[in-house]
């Protein structure tokens, strides 16, 4: 069985193009070329030529600030637990019920440190609902102490530090002792932010939270049975579970948030629907994709949809669907032959990059902005680790070098979500002959062979 972010991409294309959009969705506009050769008007000044550099034709997306892309230092993901049909309003479950319902689901792993952290996880309400669309937010101060000044005292103690001079000469007053204690706590879980819990109202038809179009694509309800499939339209009312953490630990948010959802689905007899890939999924289908710390699954948590390119009506584009959720930006492959083996190769290229890019968005615990890498390697481990299914192991040798450029916003992109380019090393794609479809045969000749 190959992975579903591959399944997807393919059967769109196979069925005869690329999903069907709304016509807004359908009208996306290639950006217009404006640039014209200027007239030499003698030196600029230091503010022209920054701006010049921040937006040459007046474009944002084509100054230097679209090759500097960050990492979020915290996001979110959300499900959609999709009730039982029924003509009651459900009731909202409190935090002590799904607290108890995890606790029941693994009653003989009471006191383990991880599942302690899921109760956790689900006792703290977030601080804000909208965690991760937009804005930099700084990592918090666990000390609160101020100088003279009344600002906070800034401290440039290595906390490894702080630990051995813990252990070396431990706090004796009882006071400092709880401080302490709590500080480490705090630490412990300083990647788990809270978690919301909402009921929600479907509605009907496009305008719906779900819109019908989406519910009754094959592809996106493909791990359905037909029982299931038929219950869609039927379920008027979505348990919405969104943890808010930060990407440490192997995404341990993450990974603890799926663990609730799947307890949470199996009581109330819920199927799972994902806003960001679209896809709605069984509990048995929403198991065997989880995230696992050891596995690096990437592949399964994404998914890989084709697009036309209204720049080069002969090729095709992937675009991811799903980084959010490790506080990455999305990823756009472009130039593409419209044929599967090209698509195939491609699909696996980007399965390799999403798993490099996860690793590399783990949140900094100094504080300090992570941003992601001028060039990014991708590997044929990082390719091979990125899918969890054992049947599947696509031929590959060598590496191959890309470079990420934020590009405007789309109709068809996630919500509020930032999408990037995959180029050639700034060496190559910066020059003015720079032929990006012809490099893109050639990274998957070199990765895959011909």
């Amino acid at each position: 069985m190959k992975p579903a972010h591959i399944s997807l991409a393919l059967s769109l294309v196979l069925a005869g193009g690329c999903r069907s959009e709304t016509p807004q969705q359908q009208q996306t506009k290639p950006r217009a070329s404006t640039a014209t050769p200027a007239a030499d008007t003698g030196p600029q000044s230091e503010a022209e030529a920054e701006a010049e550099s921040e937006s040459e034709g007046g474009d944002p997306f084509t100054g230097e600030a679209a090759h500097v892309i960050p990492f979020a230092d915290r996001t979110s993901m959300g499900y959609l637990l999709l009730l039982p049909p029924g003509k009651d309003k459900p009731e909202l479950p409190t935090r002590e019920r799904l607290q108890t319902l995890v606790e029941q689901a693994f009653a003989d792993r009471r006191g383990d440190g991880e599942l302690d952290l899921l109760l956790r996880l689900i006792a703290t309400s977030p601080h804000t609902t909208d965690l991760a669309f937009g804005g930099d937010l700084q990592l918090p101060d666990f000390d609160e102490d101020e100088n003279e000044a009344g600002q906070p005292k800034q401290s440039g103690a290595d906390p490894a530090d702080e630990i051995r001079d813990a252990i070396i000469d431990p706090p004796t007053d009882p006071a400092a002792v709880e401080a302490a204690a709590a500080k480490a706590e705090r630490q412990r879980a300083f990647d788990l932010i809270g978690l919301h819990i909402e009921l929600v109202s479907l509605g009907l038809g496009e305008d719906a939270t779900i819109p019908s179009s989406v519910l009754r694509d094959p592809v996106l309800t493909r791990d359905l049975s037909e029982e299931q499939r038929r219950s869609l339209l039927g379920r008027s009312w979505a348990l919405l579970l969104r943890a808010d953490y930060r990407n440490q630990h192997a995404i341990r948010g993450l990974r603890l948030h799926q663990t609730l959802v799947r307890v949470a689905a199996e009581h109330y007899g819920a199927l799972i629907h994902d806003p960001d890939t679209r896809e709605t999924l069984s509990i048995d289908a929403f198991t065997d994709r989880r995230l696992r710390a050891a596995a690096g699954n990437i592949a399964d948590q994404i998914a890989t949809v084709p697009f036309p390119d209204p720049a080069d009506a002969e090729h095709l584009r992937l675009s991811t669907r799903g980084m959010r959720r490790f506080g990455s930006v999305d990823v756009e492959l472009a130039g593409l032959e419209p044929e599967p083996n090209a698509l195939q190769q491609a699909s696996d290229l980007i399965a390799g990059l999403a798993l490099a890019l996860a690793k590399e968005a783990e949140v900094d615990a100094s504080g300090f902005a992570v941003v992601v890498p001028e060039e990014i390697e991708i590997t044929c481990e990082l390719i091979h680790q990125s899918y969890s299914s054992g049947d599947y192991r696509p031929a590959c040798s060598g590496s191959a070098i890309v470079h990420l450029v934020e590009r405007p916003p789309e109709d068809h992109d996630p919500s509020e979500h930032v999408v990037a380019r995959v180029v050639a090393p700034r060496t190559q794609s910066d020059a003015p002959d720079y032929d990006h479809p012809k490099w893109v045969a050639g990274v998957l000749a070199q990765l895959f062979g011909a």
